[in-house]
């Protein structure tokens, strides 16, 4: 197999925010333009539903309030890695108002909590926690005026009764200060932390049409205190404070409907939508699903749909969909899409954390083709590279470096130094992204490198941009943890805030 070898930089790419702006970065780009649905035509409220022990429902009030005028910024040489959070006020940077009304504010029993601290059985202490907010968030949803978001402010006491407690991917702690790329607000500590609590409270809750954020009390409080069961992970630091109101508030406006940003697409190239298809084991651990399609396109917007059952490649174990699994999931996936806006996307762009069998790859085909699409990629994005790149001195390859391997292979550094922040901000050596593509009808790479790299920026968890996977696999994970919880014959919500 010849290869080109051919090293580039691919530049970082822009974000669309109000009023057409542009900027590579989420924090200046909504400070300088507002969020990209921002209009002056009227003033948004964004309605936040409280639930928590009354000592956390109490906490975050507090920090919430402290948030409406502007966190200091972190002291550091790097100003742009952490700037100060202007405030979440009408004049901050989503041009809205955040408000929590009494009338949507639950105080959880202190006997309801220490029947929970109290259980034995791991099952029915998830199960009776679970409970406990799903009754709260019943509540809220029948109310004349819901709220658009709840906040579910755990208790530590619950915390530890609840969490199963396992070490960070790969053995990696984010540069965020938390284990991986944890979600807004110290959500979920890192998903892997409490997988099963986090993925059934979020399943239970998806009837109430009302999406939830699981807020720590770290995240209003950096004197809260966790036990670790586990001294080497005892040592985890948190975030600054203007990071975390930067985190949270992000993700509060787009669970509440609303649009940060979105990817910015040039007038001359075809409309296109990005699926991620990715693998979990049910409940029982019985059988494999597919985690679902994770449908996402430039506007910003996500959709999930749940899929079939997967197979295993006789030869290599990978998990692989049926002809007929693939067809009727991309079918499907693209069909809400349509539902949603009305049209088929001219391009997609699929996304597969596995290679693409060819019974698979050929329900794919046949499904793109039934439906008229005019251009379609097929991309396996392995794991790991077993391929790094070497930089002189002491820091790693720039975000955005790029070889191509072969006519099918390129290597993409999704994490790296970056010019914006002055530095590199990660503590290990970062992997790179492995990009083969299965079929590829758009001729250039460099469209599909750039692409990528917008689609690491488009999580509204966080509002640091050099992610390290693209949303449609970044998303896999989660979204997987809370379908495995969603029983059969069921239809999930299709949006992707409900699962965040």
């Amino acid at each position: 197999m010849s290869s080109t070898f051919r090293l580039q930089h691919v530049h970082e790419p822009l974000l669309e925010f109000g009023g057409d702006g542009r900027h590579p970065d989420v924090r200046f780009g909504l400070v300088d333009h507002g969020p990209v649905d921002f209009s002056t035509n009227e003033t948004r409220t964004v309605r936040v539903g409280l639930i928590g022990s009354s000592e956390t429902v109490d906490g975050f009030r507090e920090w919430f309030a402290r948030c409406e005028s502007e966190i200091p910024a972190k002291p550091s040489r790097q100003p742009n890695l952490f700037p100060s959070f202007p405030g979440s006020g009408v004049t901050g940077p989503f041009r809205c108002w955040f408000e929590i009304d009494r009338h949507h504010q639950r105080i959880l029993r202190a006997a309801s909590l220490a029947k929970v601290t109290g259980e034995e059985r791991d099952d029915v202490a998830i199960r009776l926690a679970v409970e406990l907010f799903v009754e709260e968030i019943r509540d809220l949803s029948e109310s004349d005026r819901p709220p658009q978001v709840v906040v579910c402010a755990l208790p530590v006491e619950l915390i530890e009764r609840v969490k199963n407690l396992r070490g960070p991917e790969d053995g990696e702690v984010g540069p965020r200060g938390e284990e991986g790329e944890g979600e807004a607000g110290n959500d979920a500590e890192d998903t892997r932390l409490y997988e099963d609590f986090r993925g059934a409270l979020k399943a239970a809750t998806l009837a109430y049409r009302i999406p939830i954020q699981i807020v720590w009390p770290s995240t209003y409080d950096e004197r809260a205190v966790i036990k670790r069961k586990l001294a080497k992970l005892s040592a985890r630091r948190v975030q600054d404070e203007a990071t975390r109101a930067w985190n949270l508030f992000c993700a509060l406006y787009y669970k509440a409907g609303g649009t940060p940003w979105r990817m910015v697409r040039e007038r001359d190239e075809f409309s296109a939508t990005f699926l991620g298809i990715s693998f979990f084991e049910d409940l029982g651990r019985t059988s494999l699903r597919t985690s679902s399609a994770q449908l996402f396109d430039e506007r910003g917007e996500g959709l999930i749909l749940k899929g079939g059952r997967a197979l295993r490649d006789k030869n290599d174990r990978h998990p692989y969909l049926s002809e007929e699994d693939a067809y009727a999931l991309t079918k499907n996936s693209l069909g809400t899409y349509k539902r949603e806006w009305g049209t088929f996307p001219a391009r997609l762009v699929v996304h597969k954390s596995s290679p693409f069998h060819p019974e698979e790859a050929a329900g794919f085909e046949a499904a793109i083709d039934d439906l008229g699409i005019d251009q379609a990629d097929l991309i396996w994005l392995p794991r790991r590279s077993p391929v790094r790149l070497m930089r002189d001195g002491d820091y790693p390859p720039l975000r955005g470096m790029a070889m191509r391997l072969d006519r099918d292979t390129s290597l993409l550094y999704t994490r790296g130094s970056v010019d914006f922040f002055a530095t590199y901000p990660g503590l290990y050596v970062p992997n790179p992204l492995m990009l083969k593509a299965h079929r590829r009808d758009r001729t250039e790479w460099d469209m599909l490198l750039k692409e990528t790299l917008a689609l690491t920026k488009m999580n509204w968890n966080n509002t640091q941009f050099d992610g390290g996977l693209p949303i449609t696999m970044r998303a896999a994970r989660q979204v997987g943890e809370i379908l495995k919880h969603v029983g059969e014959g069921q239809v999930p919500d299709p949006r992707y805030r409900f699962y965040m």
